[in-house]
C-alpha cells in the first residue's frame, strides 16, 4: 500500500458577519471585515471591530490562522491534522465591552469551518466487548460552548489583570480535540514603556 501525506493548505476568502444582526443587538459596534492573506502556507483572516465608549473609540482586531492536511491514499483523501489560532488585539474594557461580538464572530467563523466535524469530544474512546462504540466527534453544541467558556474565562483574566487602557492580545488555539481548545492572554507594552 502506497500512501502519502500531502498539505493542502485551503483559500480563506472573507469572514462572513451578518451586520444587520450586530447593529441591531449592538448598537454602539460597527464591524469591519477585511480579508488578509500571510505568504507562506498558513491562511489568515484579519477582522476589525470598532467600538464606542464615551466619545472615544477603540478597535479590536481578530486575526485568524489556520493550518489544514490531508491524506491521500487509495484514490481517496480524508483529513489528516488541522488546527486553528484566533488572536483577538486592543485596549482590555473594550475587549470586555464587545465580549459578545467578539464571542459570535469566532464562533460563527468556526462553525463554518470544514475542519468542525472531525472535533475529537476527547483523547481517548474506549468500549467495552459487545457496546457500541460512542461517537467520538464533538456536537456543534459542545464546541461553541467550549469555545464561549474559554474565551469568557480569559476575558474576565484580562480585565481583572492589567490596567485601565491597556491592550492585551488574547490568543485561542483551537485543535482536533474539545481539550486542544484553549485561550489565553498577554498583555501589551503601551507606546513609551520600556
Amino acid at each position: 500500500m502506497n500512501m502519502k501525506k500531502v498539505f493542502i493548505t485551503t483559500a480563506i476568502t472573507a469572514i462572513v458577519i451578518a451586520i444587520a444582526t450586530v447593529t441591531t443587538n449592538f448598537p454602539n459596534v460597527a464591524v469591519l471585515a477585511t480579508p488578509f492573506v500571510e505568504q507562506g502556507g498558513n491562511d489568515t483572516n484579519a477582522t476589525g471591530v470598532t467600538t464606542s465608549t464615551g466619545g472615544q473609540q477603540s478597535t479590536i482586531h481578530i486575526i485568524k490562522d489556520t493550518t489544514n492536511s490531508y491524506v491521500l491514499s487509495g484514490g481517496s483523501s480524508s483529513v489528516g491534522s488541522f488546527d486553528t489560532t484566533y488572536r483577538v488585539a486592543g485596549e482590555r474594557s473594550a475587549i470586555r465591552s464587545a465580549e459578545n461580538l467578539i464571542i459570535t464572530t469566532i464562533t460563527d467563523d468556526f462553525s463554518s469551518s470544514p475542519t468542525i466535524g472531525y472535533v475529537m469530544a476527547d483523547n481517548t474512546t474506549t468500549a467495552s466487548a459487545g457496546a457500541t462504540l460512542p461517537n467520538p466527534f464533538a456536537t456543534p453544541e459542545q464546541i461553541t460552548e467550549r469555545i464561549t467558556n474559554e474565551l469568557r474565562r480569559v476575558m474576565s483574566e484580562a480585565e481583572n489583570n492589567t490596567v485601565e487602557g491597556q491592550d492585551v492580545e488574547i490568543k485561542c488555539g483551537f485543535g482536533m480535540t474539545l481539550q486542544d481548545m484553549q485561550c489565553h492572554y498577554i498583555p501589551l507594552l503601551q507606546a513609551g514603556q520600556g
